[in-house]
């Protein structure tokens, strides 16, 4: 049973969510083995721990460096950064490749320090080369070996500025239809939301999934995208979907996300979700998916 939690465990933190489904699974095994919370949060942490780090080196090796998205989602604190660190050193560290490892009882002889030898004196050429010349060289150097001054250029009329007519900003003050935006990566919510006011949109924006419900209800929004993953243990996009529809909400609810299973696709149409598109999207696809919708 033990190795029944740890499994689903590992699946639940390697794609990054838990479904209702899931949920249900864990908390049985965790009833049937009659752990204390303390005991399975130890669990859960090692192994939330451990697919971070396997997910950092994962990036790694592909040359990449920035790892925010990846502390976030794995909600990294400072007492798992020691914990992560000890976990680093502790790994045996790889010899180079193509280097022949030392044996431990050789030692290599010390050399001893040899006298400096003394500079040898310069040698005498009777051919005196060009910087030895400039060296020597006093006030009134021959006017063959001077630059010749560069011929003056004729002073032209300034020209009249082109005047270039600026574009008029395209959205001062949108005036259409209100959508939601709901997606816990910053850059993703700047994005879309810029996307959608330039094309005459209004736009509100929600970082987390109770921000999300909670403007739903107030602004009744005309449409909703919405991301999928929110972060472990975490409400998600499909959490919110169904609490929409629980309130007799039945505005277009579109779920944007970077998980392309076909079981998370499957899975938002059989609840009802009006569209699954993935990420990342082009403004011209994202624009096109709006438009069905709402004209």
């Amino acid at each position: 049973m033990r190795d029944e939690l740890i499994s689903l465990l590992h699946e639940a933190f390697e794609t990054g969510i838990i479904t209702s489904t899931m949920q249900s699974q864990i908390d049985a095994v965790k009833k049937s083995l009659k752990l204390s919370e303390a005991e399975y949060q130890q669990i859960e942490d090692e192994i939330r721990i451990d697919t971070y780090i396997r997910k950092v080196k994962e990036r790694e090796r592909k040359g990449v460096t920035f790892m925010g998205d990846l502390r976030k989602q794995y909600k990294i604190t400072e007492d798992d950064k020691l914990i992560i660190q000890e976990k680093f050193n502790a790994e045996p560290k790889k010899p180079a490749p193509n280097s022949p490892e030392i044996p431990k009882q050789f030692v290599p002889p010390v050399k001893k320090a040899e006298a400096p030898k003394p500079p040898e004196p310069p040698k005498q050429s009777g051919v005196m080369n060009r910087s030895d010349k400039l060296k020597q060289h006093v006030p009134g150097l021959p006017k063959e070996e001077e630059p010749l001054p560069a011929p003056a250029k004729k002073a032209e009329a300034p020209k009249r500025p082109v005047p270039v007519e600026k574009p008029s900003p395209v959205y001062d003050d949108p005036t259409g239809p209100l959508i939601l935006v709901a997606d816990d990566n910053e850059t993703q919510l700047f994005l879309t939301r810029k996307t959608l006011e330039e094309n005459n949109y209004q736009c509100v924006t929600a970082d987390s999934p109770e921000i999300a419900v909670r403007i739903i209800a107030e602004k009744q929004p005309a449409l909703v995208l919405c991301d999928i993953n929110f972060g472990i243990g975490r409400p998600t996009g499909m959490d919110v979907f169904t609490n929409t529809r629980a309130k007799k909400f039945t505005m277009p609810f579109i779920l944007v996300s970077a998980f392309i299973q076909k079981e998370f696709m499957d899975h938002a149409k059989r609840i009802g979700v009006t569209e699954y598109i993935t990420k990342p999207t082009e403004p011209e696809e994202l624009i096109a998916v709006v438009k069905k919708y709402l004209h």
